[in-house]
């Protein structure tokens, strides 16, 4: 090779890195850290522990893995990279799994925890202008392949939509309307209802955002009357369906009557229609207020709650379409009881009619499906055959008539599609009630999100507890990066009235208003950077930005020469002088 020829060191691929970074710096990610995470005794490396977890979050971003033993290899693989982007020498060894390990320790300390999450929030709030008139309080679980330590641990059986085979932990997060943002998350035993968690959130939350003004919308998990108290007595609002436990079936019906008889104005919510088309009736309900004194503080305090009934016309109809499915089915099932089939055994009467009463049960049709079974007995001569005797036979046929209750059936269906809706908000119409819990979806994609792609945290395959709660204090993090990088397009899109082209792999011509944080960072996947020598000098040489990637930057509000200034900060090995 001639020594004119370029000779290249090595490449990198920056990626979305940069972008993450300057997001951890506006929101002051590693400062907030170090003020709570100090460096212990015998810690060694350029790094302070906030640069270590903030590098950390880069590897779990970009690559969508958490896996400590993962980061070490890959921090080696972008080590100029990651020099230049924290400005400081970066030691593969300063990511072993161990030093990782003993940080997830320490963020498992709840005071440590909740002392940054309230810096964040703040600092966060501050600098991105985000409003904080609504939060969001939900609960899930997430299992895990160890074993349950003791009865007192994180890890414990209990009611779970994921896998009920594996033990499990339970977590609790607010987060910040409408871009989702986790402001607090806390971790409970498996076992634990989810009733109890509502108010220490609540509490968690108003550390940061302050006392009064506050809507909090919940499920009705938060429906709990001492849940509903908290949220009054401190002056903020809440809103929140309530179950059966709160309002019985019977008081329900009571109230819904007048509807049926014809006597109650209903107010309507509609959707705007499609140009020619016209508006569609999305709800329609109306409201009561009741007088409510609840326990807070030792103390009986009371309040007016507005509720309101609410009848969902999409609910109402998948309802009424799911029993007359379950009525069909469970119709076919109860007639065929008695059907003669080759190798079946002949049920007697008791037992079809015991058989049929399981399957309406099953089918929860019960009184909307009026059965009869009858017998027909009829009897035969049976002639003499070689030694046997002539005998008479009794045969016993039944008959089971299925037979539709229409009245039960109608009585059943026009129950459906409602809802009871709490709030001590009494200004809020019916109109911001509906849609306020239907945006509800929200903390529901942080969670898929948490527990799915990107961050997977289930099946969580530590084995120690403690790490268990700091990879959830860790990943809850990353996932607070993610709601900033995407609201920031969407609420600059939104505000400037545009759509993104460009976005979608393979479809050039299709646009979002609504991009989301995995779509952009993917579309910096192709930024790399070499280092190469030519004439003993060394240079960084980047791939040039195409127009795309050029305008995301402009949406995040980032400087258009970010990667020209990384490749600039690139460090420069040291050349080899050495005769060939």
């Amino acid at each position: 090779m001639n020594a004119t020829d370029p000779r290249v060191i090595c490449v990198e691929s920056p990626a979305d890195l940069p972008v993450l970074w300057s997001v951890f710096a506006r929101v002051g990610l590693a400062t907030f850290l170090d003020r709570h995470l100090p460096p212990p005794p015998l810690w060694k490396g350029p790094l302070t522990p906030g640069e270590v977890i903030a590098v950390w979050l880069l590897f779990v971003l970009s690559r969508a893995d958490h896996c400590l033993s993962h980061v070490e290899p890959w921090a080696e693989q972008h080590r100029h990279t990651l020099s230049a982007l924290v400005g400081k020498p970066i030691r593969a060894r300063d990511f072993h799994d161990d030093r990782l390990a003993d940080l997830l320790n320490r963020i498992s300390v709840d005071g440590v925890w909740a002392a940054v999450e309230a810096d964040l929030n703040g600092h966060t709030i501050r600098v991105y202008q985000l409003p904080t008139d609504l939060v969001r309080i939900d609960t899930t679980t997430a299992n895990s392949y160890a074993d349950v330590v003791s009865a007192h641990g994180l890890l414990q059986f209990g009611h779970s939509k994921d896998d009920p085979h594996r033990p499990q932990l339970k977590i609790a997060t607010a987060i910040l309307d409408p871009l989702g943002m986790p402001l607090i998350t806390t971790v409970a035993p498996g076992n634990t209802a989810d009733d109890p968690m509502y108010v220490p959130a609540i509490s968690a939350v108003r550390a940061s955002l302050g006392t009064g003004g506050k809507t909090y919308v919940g499920d009705c998990k938060m429906s709990a009357l001492g849940t509903r108290a908290c949220v009054a007595s401190g002056g903020d609002f809440y809103l929140c369906p309530l179950s059966d436990v709160q309002l019985s079936a019977t008081r329900r019906r009571e109230l819904l009557q007048p509807v049926w008889d014809g006597s109650q104005r209903l107010d309507r919510v509609v959707r705007p229609g499609a140009e020619g088309k016209s508006d569609e009736l999305v709800a329609e309900g109306f409201s009561v207020d009741v007088p409510l004194t609840g326990p807070m503080g030792g103390t009986e305090m009371g309040w007016t709650e507005r509720r309101w009934l609410v009848r969902s016309c999409a609910y109402a109809v998948a309802e009424e379409s799911a029993l007359d499915r379950r009525l069909a089915k469970a119709q076919a099932a109860v007639g065929a009881l008695a059907a003669r089939k080759q190798g079946k055994k002949r049920m007697s009467e008791v037992e079809v009619v015991e058989a049929a009463a399981a399957i309406l049960t099953r089918e929860r049709v019960t009184g909307l499906l009026d059965v009869t079974v009858q017998a027909a007995t009829t009897t035969r001569q049976k002639r003499a055959y070689r030694g046997r005797p002539s005998a008479t036979e009794t045969v016993v046929e039944l008959a089971v008539a299925v037979r539709r209750n229409e009245d039960a059936i109608a009585n059943r269906k026009r129950e459906m599609g409602w809802q009871v809706y709490a709030t001590n908000r009494l200004e809020l119409g019916l109109t911001p009630v509906v849609w306020a819990y239907r945006d509800q979806y929200r903390i529901e994609n942080d969670w898929s999100r948490l527990k799915g792609r990107p961050l997977g945290l289930t099946p969580i395959y530590l084995q120690n507890e403690e790490r268990m709660q700091g990879l959830v204090h860790l990943l809850s993090l990353a996932l607070r990066i993610l709601t900033l990088v995407e609201w920031e397009v969407r609420e600059r899109l939104r505000k400037t009235e545009r759509t993104l082209r460009g976005l979608y792999p393979g479809q050039a011509g299709r646009q979002t208003s609504r991009p989301t944080a995995e779509l952009l960072l993917a579309a910096m996947k192709t930024i790399s950077v070499s280092v190469v020598e030519v004439d003993g000098r060394t240079q960084a040489l980047l791939t040039p930005l195409t127009d795309f990637q050029k305008e995301l930057l402009t949406l995040w509000n980032l400087p258009s020469d970010l990667y020209e200034t990384l490749a600039r900060r690139f460090p420069k090995p040291v050349a080899n002088m050495s005769e060939p």
